[in-house]
């Protein structure tokens, strides 16, 4: 009895569903501690993902969307912070999804719109941009070869395919006290900080992931002076991490992306008693694939000299890291605040974060298009309006040279913002410089054929060929090749080559005369 011979290799595919975009509204209530509301100042929100459940034709995502809301008192015009978080849901759809696929999901603000409705409450619509990679890993039998006779023919070849080696998601803290400096007056309240990371890199070393990056926090307070005066301070905070990573090394192609997953700050008493430290925690988190690179032989056709059988296929998709983009760029544009807003003293701080973008291949380029979300937050020389924000979209088209990637091919980016740099060019514009980040994987999808069942009828072995003369004389038509001859007439591969002297089995022309023996 004839059986299969195979190896059991992980194959891997990775698949980016079709991002969604969806507003969602909710009513943001002042605390009762806090005074009544005259004016909305500035309302920024930001999404972060609190739970994904597969189900069988895609996921259900929770997430929140957090609210910083900077308003005008009522009572003695003074301004005041507050915070809010609603929890939302979303479905996110792929063709096929099983039990041990891995989703990773971002959720990224794209707009937010508020609108004043009483004294203590503020309606805002935040819409939020859903984007999910599915990931399967499957360990599938690839046939290469036959069991059970020893005159079994083979006719062998292979593919090239990329495994996942390892897939992590990995978190870790930042947690740094930061003591203010002398001559400055010390925090009487913080209305509200920002945090991005900047300038990650990172390196092998053994099988360890040793990573280096900046968290860049400013926080705007109100300062324990007579005048109670606004204030900004900009920190950086360096910090150093170690992954362990089994399967890397400096030779396995590896994409990691960075995500500042949560972060608060707030201000501690120093020896002194008087609110000088600053204390900043942060989570970030690190997801992290490492590839190999496996060149599997796969069995082709066979055949038997003694017995019939029928081999029946079936097609596997794999993929293939092409190649790995990386590159830099910095933008340049102005922002321009709306009529209604009144004119711009100082810049507080500008967020920036990536917003819809796509990317495209043609041979040996890789175009990356889309747009930078920035808002803008400024001081302002106005009693009734002494702080407010606006938003500015700042788009891009960048090139990338690639010379393996070609027209068609998948490609998963991912965009991140190092730094932002502003300039005021007037009571109502601002220069913005934004310098972008972009790293991602080129990835070509791999279709091929494997053997996958033998089927031999109830007496397989052929005795017809014993009525066969000892040798043959075969002549060579067109389209013909060795392994055809052979498999056609049950003949011995090798000692066909050799009967015939061939010394290029590849190379047949039409005419030419084989002798094949028994």
């Amino acid at each position: 009895m004839l059986d299969l011979i195979k190896d059991y290799v992980r194959i891997n595919n990775l698949s980016l569903a079709e991002s969604q975009s969806s507003v969602y509204e909710f009513d943001c209530i002042i605390p009762d501690v806090m005074p009544d509301m005259l004016k909305i100042l500035a309302v920024d929100t930001y999404a972060e993902t609190s739970s994904v459940d597969k189900t069988s034709d895609g996921a259900n995502i929770l997430f929140k969307i957090n609210y910083k809301i900077l308003y005008l008192s009522d009572s003695d015009k003074q301004i005041k912070a507050f915070s809010a978080v609603s929890e939302h849901s979303a479905k996110i759809k792929f063709p096929a999804i099983s039990e041990d696929d891995t989703l990773h999901v971002l959720c990224r603000v794209e707009k937010t719109d508020s609108v004043y409705i009483n004294s203590r409450k503020i309606s805002v619509k935040t819409t939020v941009r859903t984007e999910a990679l599915q990931k399967s890993c499957t360990e599938t039998g690839i046939c290469t070869g036959i069991s059970g006779a020893d005159d079994i023919q083979i006719q062998k070849d292979s593919v090239t395919i990329s495994s996942l080696a390892e897939s992590i998601s990995k978190q870790f803290e930042i947690d740094e006290e930061i003591e203010l400096s002398s001559g400055k007056a010390a925090y009487k309240e913080i209305l509200r900080s920002d945090a991005m990371l900047s300038d990650i890199s990172h390196n092998i070393i053994g099988d360890k992931m040793q990573i280096k990056g900046n968290l860049q926090i400013c926080t705007l307070f109100i300062a324990d002076d007579i005048s109670d005066s606004l204030q900004i301070i900009e920190n950086e905070i360096p910090f150093t991490h170690s992954i362990e990573i089994e399967n890397i090394s400096e030779n396995i192609s590896h994409h990691t992306d960075f995500l500042l997953n949560k972060y608060n700050v707030e201000a501690l008493p120093d020896l002194d008693g008087e609110n000088r430290i600053l204390h900043v925690t942060a989570t970030v988190i690190a997801n992290i694939d490492a590839y190999s690179i496996c060149e599997q032989e796969i069995l082709k056709d066979a055949y038997s000299l003694s017995q019939s059988f029928t081999l029946g296929s079936s097609s596997i998709k794999a993929m293939l890291i092409s190649e790995d983009i990386s590159g830099q760029f910095v933008l340049r544009d102005s922002a321009s605040k709306t009529d209604d807003l009144p004119e711009i003293a100082q810049i507080v701080n500008v967020t920036a974060f990536p917003g819809e973008y796509s990317c495209s291949t043609s041979d040996g380029k890789v175009t990356v298009a889309g747009n930078i979300i920035c808002n803008v937050l400024y001081l302002a020389e106005d009693a009734d309006a002494p702080i407010a924000s606006f938003v500015s979209l700042v788009p891009f088209v960048q090139n990338f040279d690639c010379p393996q990637v070609s027209d068609g091919m998948q490609v998963l980016a991912s965009i991140c913002v190092n730094h932002i740099s502003f300039n005021i060019m007037s009571p109502s514009e601002t220069e913005l410089r934004i310098s972008v980040a972009i790293k991602g994987t080129a990835i070509k999808q791999i279709k091929f054929d494997t053997i996958s069942e033998i089927t031999q009828p109830d007496s397989p072995y052929l005795e017809e060929l014993s009525d066969r003369p000892a040798i043959l004389l075969y002549v060579v038509q067109q389209g013909d090749s060795l392994w055809k001859i052979a498999k056609r007439y049950n003949a011995p591969l090798e000692l066909l080559k050799e009967v015939n002297q061939l010394k290029n089995p590849d190379l047949l022309y039409p005419g030419q005369k084989l002798l094949i023996p028994r």
